[in-house]
């Protein structure tokens, strides 16, 4: 995985990250939902997506788009390096690492 680029999940990978949240079929997220889960706003996403950075939206229609709730999933787990994005899953390992250390 490039470290400034987003790049999508395995169906294998898809099924497991939909498991680990109790999700059993792919849903479709609308942009309310998506700013609650990434906690970034619509502007960044944006901007984000433009750079490749974060996965594509989908449009539906003229006036309506959403995410695949596994591509937003694994973005979180597996985000790439942008500044001003911090990832929660990187600081738990580096505290079990400094703990581990001690």
């Amino acid at each position: 995985m490039q470290k400034n680029t987003f790049t999508p999940p395995t169906p294998e990978q898809r099924c497991a990250i939909l498991a680990e949240y109790g999700k059993d079929c792919e849903e479709m997220v609308r942009e309310d939902k998506c700013c609650k889960i990434t906690s970034l706003s619509r502007s960044r996403r944006w901007e984000l997506e433009q750079m490749g950075a974060f996965p594509r939206r989908k449009y539906l229609g003229r006036n309506s788009c959403s995410w695949l709730l596994s591509d937003v999933l694994w973005w979180i787990h597996n985000p790439p390096m942008i500044d001003n994005v911090n990832n929660p899953y990187e600081r738990r390992k580096e505290k079990a690492l400094k703990e581990a250390s001690q």
